[in-house]
């Protein structure tokens, strides 16, 4: 809803805005806990003896995990990354291991909001300057992506979407503009899923009312089995 409602407000003052939705590469697996601890130091200034640290780290120390297959299991291993699956703590500490993303961002005056592992980056601007705002987003990503390597994870470039909103006459001149991440070509979309909701390109909302036929029908089913 927040994000939709800036780029409702840009729309309204005839601006198109350029949104990036980021995907990583097996992104919860990755969280390595000796960065995760570094970062709560350095970011949130959580050093020394402090309750929650302590109950952190005794959280994540001492995991290890096995193999069974056909009746064998493998030896025990050492778990030095991940953070435990099913767990309530899992999308809190990958938002803190990756709260500088949010930071770079904002060095680059790029919206961001960040829910779990999906990051949305977006950007506003008249469409005379979408080259401008679009290679502003760009060196945005490049950025997240060289943090992103230098903590162990990875941009999925090629799952990576991008998609021009606004009014239909103000994104025609913009919204099939090539963009480039990393070594791949990503072509604005026609629509993106963002978090359960279907955008468009001329905010319509269209795509995403459609599913509320299918939604009554069943919602009709469960009554006749009741």
């Amino acid at each position: 809803m927040k994000v939709l409602s800036d780029i409702l407000d840009a729309a309204d003052s005839r601006q198109v805005t350029l949104l990036g939705l980021l995907d990583l590469s097996a992104t919860f697996d990755t969280v390595y806990h000796d960065i995760l601890l570094v970062h709560l130091e350095t970011s949130f200034g959580i050093s020394g003896y402090v309750p929650l640290l302590v109950c952190l780290k005794l959280f994540l120390s001492d995991r290890q995990q096995a193999v069974s297959l056909n009746g064998v299991t493998s030896a025990l291993r050492s778990v030095m990354c991940s953070v435990p699956q099913g767990s309530v703590l899992r999308p809190l500490l990958f938002i803190l291991y990756t709260a500088d993303v949010v930071l770079i961002a904002q060095r680059h005056h790029v919206a961001v909001h960040s829910y779990a592992d999906n990051t949305q980056l977006y950007a506003s601007c008249s469409a005379t300057d979408g080259l401008t705002s679009a290679a502003q987003l760009l060196r945005c990503i490049t950025d997240i992506v060289d943090w992103m390597t230098s903590n162990r994870l990875t941009l999925n470039a090629k799952k990576t979407q991008f998609i021009w909103l606004s009014l239909s006459h103000y994104t025609a001149s913009v919204s099939r503009l090539p963009l480039s991440v990393g070594s791949s070509t990503v072509f604005p979309d026609d629509t993106v899923l963002n978090l359960g909701v279907t955008f468009d390109v001329q905010l319509t909302v269209r795509n995403h009312v459609n599913v509320m036929p299918s939604c009554f029908f069943q919602l009709h089913q469960l009554c006749s089995v009741r």
